[in-house]
């Protein structure tokens, strides 16, 4: 894992899915309730499975994740309550609004939304962007834009697992 931490994104270069993993559980650490993160990547860049460690980093049962590709949403107890969503299929940003989590924005869970490019007018100005990109077979890069000081806390729960972290 490669890490650079600019002043307006975090770039992380991974290897594995195991790195992947990682991210996701580092992402956990920082969440506060209200958090709304807007994931966008081509098909198999890996944004479930980044959902899937941040929903396991925030105490959710993995046995019960599923990918909300075909219910669209999904919704798990964990130590915040998260709320998964994903706006592949959806033809208009109404349907989306019909899904009901723009009402869980503001409230005490997380919400995470795939394909979230499909609907960036609906999400909230406070919402984290994450993009995934492959860049070779198995490895990706990813990309987190938030406020500087949630990037710093990200970057410094990975930099125990990465000696080769690099900054600005």
């Amino acid at each position: 894992m490669h890490i650079h931490l600019g002043a307006s994104a975090l770039m992380v270069e991974l290897a594995s899915e195991t790195e992947t993993e990682q991210v996701g559980r580092a992402i956990a650490g920082v969440i506060e309730p209200g958090t709304v993160i807007g994931l966008v990547g081509p098909l198999g860049a890996g944004k479930t499975r980044l959902c899937r460690a941040i929903a396991e980093g925030l105490g959710v049962d993995p046995g019960a994740i599923a990918s909300p590709t075909f219910l669209l949403i999904h919704e798990y107890e964990g130590r915040l309550p998260v709320f998964h969503a994903d706006s592949y299929r959806l033809d208009d940003p109404e349907e989306f609004d019909a899904l009901g989590i723009v009402d869980e924005f503001e409230g005490p869970g997380v919400c995470l939304i795939e394909w979230a490019d499909r609907i960036a007018d609906r999400l909230p100005s406070t919402a984290w962007w994450v993009e995934l990109e492959p860049s070779g077979v198995a490895s990706r890069r990813l990309v987190i834009r938030s406020r500087p000081s949630i990037l710093e806390q990200i970057a410094e729960r990975l930099a125990p697992e990465n000696p080769s972290r690099q900054d600005r």
